[in-house]
């Protein structure tokens, strides 16, 4: 289901500060509301997309991962509109989402949408010209941007990932930093499994040698 255009439904632009949605929210809410549009059979619909508009758009971390949602569906309708389809097109990809990467907020991103992402840049035609053309060179650094941009990106979505990039890398040492990179992640995600339960233990023996010590004075 495509994105649907939230800045385009409050009239605002992708720029606005929250103070200019939240005017041009009211304006619509009032225009719009069904209480004032009975006669209207389209108006609860409209209003209903209103507030979906206003309730991702005011909230700063919602907002912040719709942006990303956005940009990524982006590659989508660039595919629509090019003519042709080549090595040095898919690199130009990947080089971009490596450098969008670079500004999104790891800890809140959507790892989803950063995966499906990925995979539409790695979708089989692709993967067909690139084997076609079999350039060595434009293969391996499509695999370099392609692990810098999925760097963070939780390892239950990169499994169908690391078996394309598999496929592309043609050099031993990028086989072995896709490989040390997969565990590093493995390792992180398990210390990040972990840490919540290491801590509960810390403080209840911190807890137990304060009561100790109090119970000795």
């Amino acid at each position: 289901m495509p994105l649907k255009d939230h800045y385009k439904i409050l009239g605002v632009s992708p720029h606005a500060d929250l103070q200019e949605i939240k005017k041009a929210y009211r304006k619509l809410a009032f225009q719009y509301h069904p209480d004032t549009n009975k006669e209207n059979q389209f108006t609860e619909a409209h209003f209903k997309e209103l507030n979906e508009a206003y309730n991702v758009l005011s909230n700063s971390g919602k907002r912040r991962k719709y942006d990303e949602e956005c940009w990524l569906a982006g590659m989508d309708r660039r595919m629509r509109h090019e003519q042709h389809i080549s090595p040095e097109w898919i690199l130009q990809e990947c080089k971009k989402l490596s450098r969008h990467m670079q500004t999104v907020d790891t800890y809140r991103m959507s790892h989803s949408s950063l995966r499906d992402y990925v995979l539409l840049i790695l979708s089989d035609s692709h993967m067909a010209v690139l084997k076609q053309c079999n350039d060595t060179e434009k293969n391996n650094q499509i695999v370099v941007e392609l692990l810098k941009a999925t760097r963070w990106l939780e390892l239950r979505y990169m499994r169908e990932i690391e078996e394309r990039l598999t496929l592309l890398a043609d050099d031993e040492s990028l086989r072995r930093q896709m490989y040390v990179q997969l565990w590093q992640r493995q390792k992180h995600e398990k210390r990040d499994r972990y840490m919540p339960l290491i801590i509960a233990i810390i403080t209840l023996l911190l807890c137990a040698l304060m009561y100790l010590y109090g119970i000795k004075k």
